[in-house]
């Protein structure tokens, strides 16, 4: 009798025990949004919400949290960063704007309920794409021939990839492969360049392409230096010539309208001069 009273005891706190369950992104391009949630059932005795970061190290730190006292607060240091969705004693969300590099962690919503204690679940995230692209041109002179040389660099996780996009009126001068280097926070750094030929006072440009057929494709187009340089002294030589022209009538007006008063002048002068005829 005291067996079956205390298997019916157990099966009945067994049957009363909250469970959690929950969902949220595993993997996020650099610059993009994670969502988290969570929902308790069921939801007796929930006092709190709390939703926290756990680190390498196993340190944890707290990013929100809801409970009816005191509604929603989010630490000083995620404002900005973590928003609710969703806040509620049973029912959770957060959104993690602008991941970065560092936002790439387990995150753990937890509920403290009376009497049992507190229930959680976590999700671990990945961060991967690419965070930022540099890219420059120069122009180089080999024999009697111009060169155009273009070189592209991308730092993510993993190492991007690079291709190049070329224009069908240039030849490939010199072409390298990628290099890749590692960095001290896990990103990589890939490396390449490319040197072109083309007619005189080309005009041309280059596409930089980044994991090229994958969703996190990335383009970077790259304009020749030549054709901005000559842009430039095209503006300023229309400019200057504007400026010498109107320089140029102006004075050309000043020297006629003084040349045309000094003729008036004589002429008035020579009138006086003559003496008039005597009467008869």
């Amino acid at each position: 009798m005291l067996l079956l009273l205390c298997l019916t005891l157990l099966t009945a706190a067994q049957g009363s025990a909250s469970k959690v369950s929950g969902s949220g992104s595993t993997e996020v391009q650099f610059g993009g949004e994670a969502h988290f949630e969570c929902t308790v059932d069921p939801a007796k005795g929930v006092r709190q919400v709390t939703w926290q970061r756990s680190f390498k190290d196993e340190s944890i730190e707290n990013l929100a949290t809801f409970s009816s006292r005191f509604g929603q607060e989010v630490n000083a240091a995620y404002q900005g960063k973590v928003e609710f969705t969703r806040a509620a004693l049973n029912s959770t969300s957060i959104r993690l704007r602008s991941v970065s590099w560092e936002d790439e962690s387990c995150y753990i919503c937890l509920f403290n309920m009376y009497p049992d204690g507190s229930k959680r679940k976590h999700t671990c995230l990945t961060v991967t794409g690419v965070s930022s692209v540099n890219t420059s041109t120069a122009l180089l002179q080999k024999e009697e021939e111009e060169l155009h040389a273009f070189s592209c660099s991308a730092t993510g996780k993993p190492a991007p990839s690079i291709h190049w996009e070329l224009p069908p009126d240039a030849a490939v001068d010199n072409q390298t492969e990628t290099t890749t280097s590692r960095n001290s926070d896990g990103t990589f750094t890939s490396s390449r360049s490319v040197t072109l030929r083309a007619p005189p006072v080309w005009s041309g440009m280059v596409d930089c392409v980044l994991n090229q057929g994958t969703s996190g494709e990335r383009r970077r187009r790259i304009r020749s230096g030549n054709l901005e340089e000559i842009t430039k002294e095209s503006s300023g030589s229309v400019s200057r010539s504007h400026l010498v022209v109107i320089a140029t009538a102006s004075c050309l007006a000043l020297c006629l309208g003084a040349v045309a008063a000094a003729a008036a002048l004589r002429c008035k002068r020579s009138k006086m001069a003559t003496p008039m005829a005597e009467e008869v």
